[in-house]
């Protein structure tokens, strides 16, 4: 019996020892203003990446995480939609943020180069995007 007991306890342990080294991934804050989206983090690991997103503007925003090697600044004009950019290469978004209202969304991020953006229309215009890499 002191075997048994012996052996279930060291292998509650050694199950324990080996989620301790787990991580939950990286946490990437956002705080969206009615010209810029700032980010306390431009590169990240890959993985699963949660972005905790605080509208501190006076309009609706959100944010649209694009995979592109294009700089921030060159995502092309949605042709069907006057004010919004093409979301091709689109790898998740925190939908609309009402004023004042927080978002957390994670997505699971492969290396690359992205952009941050805010494609409430013309916003994009006015400056809401910014560059984010994935290593």
């Amino acid at each position: 019996m002191k075997t048994l007991l012996a052996f279930a306890t060291f292998s509650i342990l050694l199950l324990a020892a080996c989620g301790a080294g787990a991580t939950n991934g990286t946490t990437v804050n956002a705080k969206l203003t009615d010209s810029t989206i700032l980010i306390d983090r431009a590169t990240v690991p890959s993985g699963k990446i949660t972005f905790q997103v605080k509208n501190s503007g006076t309009m609706v925003h959100e944010v649209v995480v694009l995979k592109t090697d294009l700089p921030a600044d060159k995502i092309s004009p949605d042709p069907s939609e006057p004010g919004k950019m093409l979301e091709d290469g689109s790898k998740g978004e925190s939908g609309d943020l009402n004023v004042g209202e927080a978002k957390t969304f994670t997505l699971d991020l492969e290396p690359g180069n992205y952009v941050l953006l805010c494609n409430q229309t013309g916003h994009y215009l006015l400056g809401m995007h910014i560059p984010f890499v994935v290593k």
